[in-house]
């Protein structure tokens, strides 16, 4: 553009026809340079030339600044919606997910999410600027702009057949990648049992032949990238040298004119170029928005129905009236359940395993909705208590202890700040699950880290830090789900000592199918096929229930 301003500016008289062959259009450039009050210099040309980039300059870094700040926002917005909606699944459809599917959605296919949005608003502004060259092209020069657009336009179907493989190929990708991510994720839950057994070389040649099909289809990815990159310059300049052929032997077109459009051209080629590179990249990572937007869809179609507004800031009495359960209307786990916690009583669940213990649980525990009868907490209906509130009272403590890759005080305060209050509420938990010894032999005592899923401590530590971790939340239900059966005769002892000491500060259910752990309890309930087939004292069930004195001769609990 400059070029031929210079030229003008080099000229002892200047007419309006020589500006009009050498500038078109852009003529009116000089009329602003000359109706400013500047003469038309070669170093007014310059100065010019060098103020018009100065601004460009400044444009770039406000641009580049809103750029990163939506690029922030829109990333931990999609993140946050994620976690959100997770976080806000009902526990019945939370099970029917793939885990492998999930955690590569999460992790994984986040990225692609996010580089897909780059890439997207990366092409939308390169399409923004080439339209402002074409229109700049079409000042200069219309008849020669309009035949590049009309032949750039028809290149555009070879550039489409590319996208849309690229396409199939980022959505198998992305589909792929949740098998093999399940797959890894079993491998390390089992890799104990598939070492012992020799499985794992059988395993492991079902792991690569995912790793080669997710190769293969980001292989074909990298071809059509290859393609297209190697393609596009040749198909552009074979486009405008035509087009210039056909302006100078048929239309008789201006070569100065020609050239100064040639130059807009020139700049839209790069434009043309990213809009294409950045519209290759989003068909690229297109298989990471897909599987997100999927996996959004079923967080938003599993989501808990949390009706309630009543905070229940404490849980004096539970009260289950014929409450029956069944994931298929068919075939009923409870059948007409009548149970009342209270009075911070110890409750034992002993049966068979099938009985419907566990779903008794996660009834009491607000994980799942009875399909007919009442559940009511302080009286009031489940359905009209704020569930979070309520959940917050109880304290859950499984077969597997859930232990944190952290400090012994992150895993029991659950991160809270570590100032005086907490450090005391710390104290008083850790002494009440009687972790004082294992503290004082840590080499950094509450501060240690205890490794991934605690390895660096026993199975009955975990127990404890466990049982610590729900004392420091002051809860006022406690749930042990089969806590102690997978623990040695002596620690099972140690952790019944604890729940011991717990009787009577809180209520307290107990599935388990060891005598040593219901024996004290308050109240044992025999449960068979669904139903509560007897409750009373261990003494009482003794001479009262014959299934229940079976299951104590054979200790089958």
């Amino acid at each position: 553009m400059f070029i031929p301003l210079i030229q003008v500016a080099g000229e002892e008289s200047v007419d309006d026809s020589q500006v009009s062959e050498s500038l078109g259009i852009l003529k009116f450039l000089v009329t602003g340079i000359t109706k400013a009050g500047f003469e038309l210099t070669p170093l007014v040309i310059l100065s010019f030339l060098f103020v018009i980039f100065l601004a460009k300059g400044l444009i770039k870094y406000l641009e580049g600044h809103y750029k990163v700040n939506v690029q922030m926002f829109f990333v931990k917005k999609i993140r946050y919606q994620m976690v959100d909606s997770l976080g806000n699944m009902a526990f019945r459809n939370f099970l029917k997910l793939d885990a492998g599917r999930v955690q590569n959605t999460l992790s994984g296919e986040i990225y692609k999410i996010v580089s897909a949005y780059v890439a997207y608003f990366n092409t939308l502004q390169s399409a923004v600027l080439l339209l402002v060259y074409l229109i700049l092209a079409l000042m200069a020069n219309f008849e020669f702009a309009i035949l590049v657009s009309i032949g750039g336009y028809l290149t555009n179907f070879i550039y489409k057949i590319i996208y849309r493989h690229t396409e199939t190929a980022s959505v198998n990708n992305s589909k792929l990648s949740h098998k093999y991510q399940s797959l890894l994720i079993q491998a390390v839950q089992y890799f104990k049992y598939l070492k012992a057994t020799s499985y794992f070389e059988t395993y492991k040649l079902k792991l690569r032949s995912y790793v080669d099909q997710i190769e293969e289809e980001q292989k074909k990815i990298g071809i059509f990238n290859a393609i297209l990159q190697a393609s596009r310059e040749p198909l552009v300049i074979g486009v405008v040298i035509l087009v210039i052929i056909v302006q100078i032997n048929v239309l008789d077109g201006n070569i100065a004119a020609i050239f100064l459009s040639l130059l807009f051209f020139y700049r839209a080629l790069n434009y043309i170029m990213l809009v294409q590179t950045g519209w290759q990249a989003f068909t690229s990572n297109l298989g990471g928005l897909h599987v997100g937007v999927e996996l959004l869809n079923d967080f938003e179609n599993g989501l808990e129905v949390n009706s309630g507004t009543q905070k229940a800031e404490s849980v004096r009495t539970i009260t289950l009236t014929d409450v029956s359960f069944g994931y298929n209307p068919q075939n009923a786990i409870l059948k007409g359940i009548n149970l009342t916690i209270e009075d911070n009583r110890t409750y034992a669940l002993v049966g068979r395993s099938g009985s419907g213990k566990t779903t008794l649980t996660n009834i009491l525990a607000g994980l799942i909705e009875p399909s007919s009868g009442t559940f009511s907490i302080n009286g009031i209906q489940r359905e009209d208590v704020d569930l979070a509130s309520f959940r917050k009272r109880i304290g859950y403590i499984t077969q597997e202890a859930v232990i944190f890759n952290d400090t012994l005080f992150n895993n029991i305060s659950f991160w809270a700040d570590q100032n005086l209050e907490n450090i005391e509420r710390f104290r008083k938990a850790a002494q009440l699950a009687h972790l004082e010894e294992l503290i004082e032999s840590l080499p950094e005592k509450e501060d240690t880290l205890l490794g991934d899923n605690g390895i660096l401590i026993s199975g009955g530590q975990k127990q404890r830090i466990s049982i610590a971790r729900e004392l420091f939340k002051e809860v006022d239900l406690l749930i042990f789900d089969e806590a102690t059966s997978a623990l040695d005769s002596e620690t099972e002892k140690s952790i019944q000592e604890n729940i011991e000491s717990l009787k009577g500060s809180c209520h307290i259910i107990l599935i388990a199918h060891r005598l040593s752990t219901v024996k004290n309890a308050d109240e044992i309930l025999v449960m068979n096929n669904g139903l509560i087939e007897a409750s009373g004292s261990f003494s009482e069930l003794m001479n009262s229930n014959p299934r229940f004195k079976t299951m104590v001769e054979l200790q089958e609990f």
